[in-house]
């Protein structure tokens, strides 16, 4: 594999990526007081408790506050009120998924670095006005307060970060117009009627059982993928294609390597060592991934899992090597160390549909 492939995609995941006991505090007995933003007068709403899928976690907020269920970039859990102008934004990320040593206010300086990193031309900037700290579902968080323009739009923000044994939660409140005192006021509120009621690692979004087949960039071959995972135009890292279902960290990226760019006697146990030895990192104790011999459709090969750390974050790729006539074909399907294990005998399945086309 050359350099370039494995860099490429590595850095894709990490620019694209936002990461056994309850923590469940319960509902507060008496009902919360929220204040109408669109008024200055202090008012008594229904509350209304709403949570996320799998009740993973929870929030009550005033009765016009409704859960979205609009699957563009999904959260854990996304509200917004009837008329739209603001929303409330629930994430977390798995802690296994980083070094041990990963901090909160070191996974908060990964998670700005990411935002940052990511190419977006209608984001023009982004200014911090105010930082403070909370207890939120009795634990410390810290909070940061800004606003951003994006396009023509300005948006202000309070975003929330807290810890818990197994995941960094980010809860993010958005405005479409400046911030006055009541939204700060309400965002205070709301932080206190948050709950954490299963904290154990789960997926937004299950793959679909569905596989549905994707032809490569040129049509050379074909390997199929759950039916909810999505082709990714992603032609500036080199690949022949990439799929991903982004809700949950799932990527692949398929690199034919043709075999006139490297020397004309190279074998595939060559070439296989060749890629094992670039996974290897002493630094953060990764050894050199042991190689078994696969046959896909008539295509011998070499599989690996692939251990690589960026930005303190933790990446597996079940790497698969194939050798056809005249190009050796990569295959790696990748995401968080936290999650591997769930999901690796499913990429082994979608890798074994990998079949090259007749020319």
């Amino acid at each position: 594999m050359s350099n370039k492939s494995m860099i490429h995609t590595i850095t894709f995941f990490m620019v694209v990526t936002l990461t056994a006991c309850s923590s469940s505090s319960g509902v507060p007995d008496t009902p919360a007081v929220f204040k109408s933003i669109s008024s200055e007068k202090m008012v008594n709403e229904t509350p209304v408790t709403l949570f996320s899928k799998n009740k993973e976690v929870e929030i009550t907020l005033p009765s016009d506050w409704k859960v979205s269920t609009e699957l563009t970039n999904p959260s854990l859990l996304k509200l917004s009120p009837v008329d739209r102008t603001k929303s409330i934004r629930i994430d977390r990320v798995n802690r296994a998924d980083y070094l041990s040593d990963t901090s909160l206010t070191d996974y908060m300086a990964i998670h700005k670095k990411n935002i940052e990193s990511t190419p977006d031309p209608k984001r023009k900037k982004d200014e911090i006005i105010r930082t403070s700290n909370l207890t939120i579902d009795k634990k410390e968080a810290y909070v940061k307060e800004g606003r951003t323009s994006y396009g023509r739009n300005q948006f202000g923000y309070i975003t929330a970060y807290l810890e818990s044994n197994h995941h960094f939660y980010i809860i993010t409140y958005t405005s479409m117009y400046e911030f006055s005192l009541a939204d700060r006021e309400f965002f205070e509120k709301m932080s206190q009627q948050f709950r954490i009621l299963n904290d154990e690692p789960s997926d937004i979004v299950l793959s679909s059982t569905d596989l549905t087949p994707h032809q490569g960039r040129y049509s050379q071959f074909q390997i199929s993928t759950p039916s909810n995972w999505e082709v990714q135009d992603f032609e500036l890292w080199g690949s022949d294609l990439d799929i991903s279902l982004e809700a949950n960290n799932d990527y692949m990226s398929i690199y034919l390597e043709p075999k006139e760019e490297f020397d004309s006697d190279l074998t595939l146990e060559e070439y296989g060592r060749y890629v094992a030895e670039m996974y290897a990192d002493p630094e953060n104790s990764i050894l050199v991934p042991e190689r078994t011999s696969v046959e896909i459709n008539g295509l011998k090969g070499i599989q690996m899992e692939g251990y690589q750390v960026v930005n303190k974050r933790k990446i597996v790729q079940l790497h698969t090597i194939l050798e056809a006539r005249d190009h050796f074909v990569e295959i790696m399907f990748y995401t968080g160390e936290g999650r591997y294990d769930r999901v690796k005998n499913a990429y082994q399945i979608y890798t074994s549909t990998y079949m090259e086309n007749k020319r």
